[in-house]
């Protein structure tokens, strides 16, 4: 069996707080769940129903960041906005081996953010590397629309943000079935998304990191 590094979730100081899927404007609490993952795990590929719980934590995380970012700052600051990208695109790197029909559920619900330029690039990866078996996950947000980020957080995040140079947390529900339309067209074109794609899609920043979606 392939081994997984789950490697350590890193939770800076900057964003080691957690976030609350019903937004209110208070100040977070810590999470303790988030900080029992510091600690650097290697393990087989989990299971199943593992692969379900390290997916929902994982996307916690990833929405908190975004979140807690999105809300505390009113200008970009490109040290904390560099500091971001590689939280989300390191947690992101995490669902490359989470393919359980459960865990791609998950997955599927993160098309419903904007992950930042890198983010966004290595979720298509990522997407591409899964193919068929999340495109069924991607496309009843086609027909249904994926509201979960806005309900979740409050309709605030749905405006352009300074701090994500002008793009909302909260895609609108057009974007939202552009890109995943865009992205289904891409699985049935059998386009793929090779390790060295992969490895290139999380590396270090480029200059426009995070500045388009």
């Amino acid at each position: 069996m392939p081994v997984f590094l789950l490697a350590t979730i890193f939770v800076s100081p900057a964003f080691a707080r957690a976030w609350s899927y019903h937004y209110r404007p208070i100040t977070p609490n810590p999470s303790p769940a988030a900080s029992a993952t510091e600690a650097s795990i290697t393990q087989a590929t989990p299971v199943p129903a593992e692969q379900l719980s390290t997916a929902r934590l994982l996307k916690r995380a990833i929405v908190s960041d975004l979140a807690l970012f999105t809300q505390s700052r009113t200008v970009r600051s490109d040290k904390a906005y560099t500091d971001l990208s590689e939280s989300v695109v390191h947690r992101l790197s995490l669902f490359d081996p989470l393919n359980s029909p459960e865990a791609l559920q998950v997955f599927a619900r993160l098309s419903g953010y904007y992950l930042g330029a890198r983010g966004e690039e290595l979720y298509d990866c990522l997407s591409l590397r899964k193919g068929k078996a999340l495109e069924p996950y991607l496309e009843q947000y086609i027909h249904n629309g994926n509201a979960e980020c806005s309900q979740e957080l409050g309709q605030s995040f749905t405006k352009p943000s300074a701090a994500l140079s002008g793009y909302a947390l909260c895609p609108s529900d057009q974007q939202q079935k552009a890109h995943l339309a865009a992205l289904i067209a891409e699985i049935d074109s059998t386009k793929k998304c090779s390790d060295s794609d992969l490895a290139a899609a999380t590396a270090g920043p480029s200059p426009s990191s995070m500045d388009a979606r």
